[in-house]
């Protein structure tokens, strides 16, 4: 499933490439957003049918992005299959707030810029602050930034505790931020366990109530933690129930 996985990020690496290339004409470049769109969510799609995922979504991720505003999904993380899942299940043009070393794999790094794949590098306060205006420009223009602050996997399906950059990123842009529970993924392929591989695993993907981040100041991120957090867990209640030791 590795080698399957490898060989279809380069196939969509390189079909994002010519994509871009054959629409850079001033007439096509309007359209060639939602063309990559449809190669990221072709891409999703093969990935999860591989593993012969059975998923069903619940609630309207559209119902929830109210037209205009900043969008930030923010989902639990536990399985490799989370990212292809959320691109496959899930409307709209949507963009992961990726690892800075991705970048530094040839084509798929550029693959990544060309399909508008953010970066926010923390580390670096200036840089952090020109990624941070980027992600608000992208925002503005339509895309919606999707986020896994738990900041690792989990290997079991306990929801880890929330890391605040995905918080921080929302306050600071006046985002919505709209949970998503991906319930049961954990049994795909858990975190360091290449061995547990199971196909044909049933999962849901969970669209919550939108929370308008605009009523927070940066001195109530903690409050705001606890409610996405909360939000997540109430969603996955019963997988928390399961795995609760």
């Amino acid at each position: 499933m590795i080698l399957v996985s490898i060989a279809a990020t380069g196939k969509y690496s390189l079909l994002t490439l010519t994509t871009a290339l054959f629409n850079r004409s001033e007439s096509a470049q309007k359209n060639v957003r939602s063309k990559i769109d449809h190669v990221i969510h072709r891409w999703g799609n093969s990935l999860t049918r591989a593993v012969r995922l059975q998923w069903t979504v619940e609630g309207d991720l559209e119902a929830e992005a109210e037209p205009g505003r900043r969008v930030i999904i923010v989902a639990n993380h536990s399985s490799a299959y989370d990212i292809p899942l959320v691109f496959a299940a899930l409307p709209g043009s949507i963009r992961m707030i990726s690892k800075k070393e991705l970048f530094k794999i040839p084509i798929l790094s550029r693959a990544m810029r060309t399909a508008e794949i953010l970066s926010v590098d923390r580390q670096n306060r200036q840089q952090a602050i020109k990624d941070l205006a980027v992600a608000k420009e992208k925002m503005e223009n339509g895309i919606r930034i999707c986020m896994f602050p738990e900041g690792t996997r989990s290997s079991d399906g306990v929801l880890h505790p929330l890391k605040k950059g995905a918080i921080r990123l929302a306050i600071d842009t006046n985002a919505l931020i709209i949970p998503v529970a991906i319930e049961d993924i954990y049994k795909v392929l858990p975190n360091k366990k290449w061995l547990q591989m199971r196909l044909n695993q049933k999962v849901t993907v969970k669209v919550g109530k939108a929370i308008d981040c605009s009523e927070f100041e940066v001195a109530d991120r903690n409050q705001l933690t606890e409610l996405v957090y909360n939000s997540l867990y109430s969603m996955l209640r019963q997988q928390q129930d399961e795995v609760a030791p």
